[in-house]
């Protein structure tokens, strides 16, 4: 299931790399003053900070039911997402792109010297090697959950219950590709002396940024509007009802992700009355045979009278019964609400 793997795991790895990134690319900048290491800086310090967002509306989300809230703060998590993609789309895309664009009109331009040039090359080969490792083990946490699920890689991307998953990969994959454009816009500006390059670097990494941020808030903003559960959870929730030979139809599914550890399932449960009522009259007539009363026409009577009472109490029974098992189904299935046809 989607909700066993460790959803913390790849943040964790993600946040450690990107923080000795960000600072090894400060530094970096700090020797050549190159628009595209700046943009490269701020793209590692946008990731920490989306980053530590999303492993704080993990740990928010995982809060339960109060008075106030009866469904949870699960949802809470999807809130802090759309801030951290804010957070990119003006710190990483607005700030890059205009600083680019203002060191591509500047008359100067500062040219490192060879030994500068090494130790800024070495810092994004460095940056390029942390960044691959915590590719690595993301992609790695959803192959395993799309071969749970037998799913493509990219169609479990687009299903997943958890958008931290999606977010964490997409990051993780412009951050190996900015640094890419940065190194080669910067070896660019050295070959030629042409500063064209490096600032044109820095305004492409910070467009990349801003697709980043926008991806983001559109994957979260499902969620926000009370997305339906996936069809792989659906399906193994309506083999449970299929199964169930006390059900005779089932309608008016309607499904909610309130979190990827909280979701919500609602039907209309038409029950075979007529199989519950063998069930029960074969009970009643047990429980007169035990107790030596075949011929004590009262207690059979006294039986009788109390079946409409006790057919309505198996109703309940088998409704509890089917949620139970639905439960049991989906563990992350938090919520159940069966009414009767």
């Amino acid at each position: 299931m989607e909700t066993n793997h460790n959803q913390s795991k790849p943040i964790i790895v993600a946040i450690t790399a990107n923080i000795a990134i960000a600072i090894a690319k400060g530094v970096g900048y700090l020797f050549s003053g190159s628009s595209a290491l700046l943009s490269e800086t701020i793209h590692s310090f946008a990731d920490v900070m989306n980053q530590a967002l999303l492993y704080i509306g993990i740990k928010r989300g995982k809060k339960g039911e109060t008075e106030e809230f009866h469904y949870g703060y699960s949802q809470e998590r999807f809130f802090w997402n759309l801030v951290s993609a804010m957070g990119i789309f003006v710190l990483g895309c607005g700030v890059t792109v205009y600083h680019g664009i203002h060191d591509l009109l500047a008359e100067s331009h500062h040219q490192p010297p060879a030994l500068e040039q090494y130790i800024i090359e070495t810092i994004l080969l460095i940056s390029m090697l942390a960044e691959s490792y915590s590719f690595y083990v993301a992609t790695k946490e959803i192959k395993a959950q799309a071969l749970v699920r037998g799913k493509k890689f990219f169609e479990y991307l687009e299903e997943s219950l958890d958008p931290s998953v999606s977010a964490v990969f997409w990051e993780d994959a412009a951050a190996i590709l900015g640094i890419l454009l940065a190194f080669t816009g910067i070896l660019l500006s050295t070959l030629t002396g042409n500063k064209v390059f490096d600032a044109s670097a820095s305004i492409i990494i910070g467009l990349l940024m801003g697709w980043i941020a926008y991806h983001l808030a559109i994957e979260n903003k499902k969620f926000l509007l009370d997305r339906s559960i996936p069809e792989f959870e659906l399906n193994q929730l309506l083999e449970v009802l299929q199964k169930n030979t006390m059900i005779l139809k089932y309608s008016d599914i309607k499904t909610v992700v309130l979190g990827p550890d909280r979701l919500k399932f609602t039907a209309k449960i038409e029950l075979n009355l007529k199989k519950l009522s063998e069930k029960k009259i074969s009970e009643i007539t047990k429980q007169i045979s035990k107790k030596d009363v075949l011929s004590d026409t009262s207690q059979v009577r006294k039986q009788i009278e109390s079946y409409t009472e006790t057919i309505s109490d198996s109703m309940e029974e088998e409704l509890m019964k089917i949620e139970n098992a639905l439960k049991a189904k989906l563990p992350n299935l938090k919520h159940v609400e069966l009414t009767i046809h």
